[in-house]
């Protein structure tokens, strides 16, 4: 059924005294911002960036097929209704915040410095077994992708889980109003985006934005000062650990690998994500489940059935070697989750661990990257690589660490690398996205079966 037409855009967007906006019942196919991939009779946003201008390609979008365009300033000689506003990435929000409330569903906010995407498969997954969720897909947590992922719930889903991310303060607020969450889950508080965010209470300020007005706040029982700040804010406040906290496991244990498995009375679970920190993130699911009225058994296979996420502590098997890829993204506190993986090792195998750029940390950078490769040189591994940032940090850190192997650029590591690593070593990679240190993945497969 089509939801959209130019009076409801108007409704969403509001008239202003110096601009009546276009009516009418003319129906719209959907809401788009992608030029290059318009639907016939979609509603076009020109958005605005710092190296692209959707208003550059309004005629393009209009030749595919766009019905109607929301702009920031007139166009002259368009054949289509355009509404005129400030910003259009406001815009963007009203619309999805519009279709959100009209839709009317329950909406999970995942927030937190780490663990964000884990959680929300976790929560996804956790439902699947007893209702139909929408969920965020790839990076879309931001202005923009928030906005497209409300305006993407189709007709027939039950719950919608949606990725909220920050760099900026203010900006978990603005999400938050825009999806008007029911549950919000905040998964960790840690050094992230310094740069906008300054320090640890910057942080902890800009996250808890996620609990105000929500009915219930899940927080986790590992981190108290996050349950503290979603007092007064939220209706409910539930938390939930491994030990601790109003939802906890009766027991648990974690493998030598880095498996992990909770155990609720007759029900155990063993989600498909390795290590301590994801055996936590199972229990925020958990909560949620409960506070949508999912048994801890449905929870389970749903988990226990999940997919795992692409460069989030996966493991393979490489020829004779294990290969840790952990590179989708990294922060203090998601690199010393990646370490503690490998420190617990059961193994009598090399533990290699190689660690690239933490980006957007600030003034706070160079501590950031010399507190990690401290913890990675007590970590007991055998060889301890660093690109770029850490490459300088390590040299900072250890000195004349034999154990040490550093370089500028990804694209040099492994030359220097390779010839110190045994065919059955583990290899843990973690870095940013931007350092995109997954390159060395094809240089590695090589290696391994060579």
């Amino acid at each position: 059924m089509t939801f959209w037409t130019l009076d409801r855009v108007a409704m969403a967007l509001g008239d202003s005294a110096a601009n009546k906006h276009p009516r009418g019942t003319t129906e719209l196919s959907g809401v788009t911002t992608d030029s290059r991939n318009i639907v016939a009779g979609q509603l076009f946003v020109a958005l605005q960036g710092e190296q692209f201008d959707g208003h550059d390609y309004i005629e393009s979008a209009v030749e595919q097929g766009a019905a109607a365009v929301v702009v920031s300033r007139r166009i002259d000689g368009l054949s289509v209704p355009a509404f005129i506003v400030p910003d259009t990435l406001i815009a963007l929000g009203k619309l999805a915040s519009y279709y959100r409330r009209a839709w009317g569903g329950p909406v999970v906010m995942v927030a937190g410095s780490n663990g964000k995407t884990t959680t929300k498969d976790l929560i996804r997954a956790a439902l699947s077994k007893a209702m139909v969720v929408h969920a965020t897909t790839g990076n879309l947590n931001n202005r923009i992708g928030v906005p497209l992922t409300l305006l993407a719930i189709p007709n027939g889903a039950e719950v919608a889980v949606v990725e909220a991310g920050t760099n900026l303060p203010g900006e978990v607020a603005t999400l938050r109003d825009i999806m008007d969450p029911d549950i919000s889950v905040i998964t960790s508080i840690g050094e992230e985006h310094l740069e906008g965010l300054h320090d640890l209470a910057g942080v902890l300020e800009e996250e808890a934005a996620a609990f105000a007005g929500v009915k219930i706040a899940i927080a986790p029982s590992s981190q108290p000062e996050i349950a503290a700040a979603a007092r007064g804010k939220a209706a409910e406040l539930i938390t939930a650990g491994l030990d601790d906290g109003d939802i906890h496991p009766d027991s648990w244990q974690i493998s030598a690998h880095g498996v992990g498995t909770v155990t609720f009375g007759s029900v155990s679970i063993t989600p498909p994500l390795r290590g301590i920190h994801n055996l936590r993130n199972t229990m925020l699911a958990i909560g949620v489940a409960r506070s949508c009225g999912v048994s801890d058994d449905v929870a389970a296979a749903g988990i226990q059935a999940m997919p795992v996420p692409r460069m989030r502590v996966t493991w393979e098997t490489i020829g004779s070697a294990t290969l840790i890829n952990d590179a989708y993204n990294s922060n203090p506190g998601s690199a010393r989750a990646a370490i503690e993986i490998v420190r617990s090792l059961d193994s009598d195998r090399q533990r290699v661990i190689v660690l690239g750029t933490m980006r957007e940390l600030g003034d706070a950078a160079a501590r950031c990257h010399d507190d990690i490769s401290k913890v990675a040189l007590e970590s007991g591994a055998d060889i301890i690589a660093g690109v770029g940032d850490f490459a300088d940090s390590l040299v900072r850190v250890a000195g004349n660490d034999p154990r040490i192997v550093v370089s500028a650029k990804v694209s040099d590591l492994w030359p220097l690398l390779s010839p110190r690593i045994k065919p059955d070593a583990v290899i843990l990679l973690k870095a940013s996205r931007g350092v995109r240190l997954e390159q060395i993945i094809p240089q590695i497969t090589t290696w391994a079966n060579s």
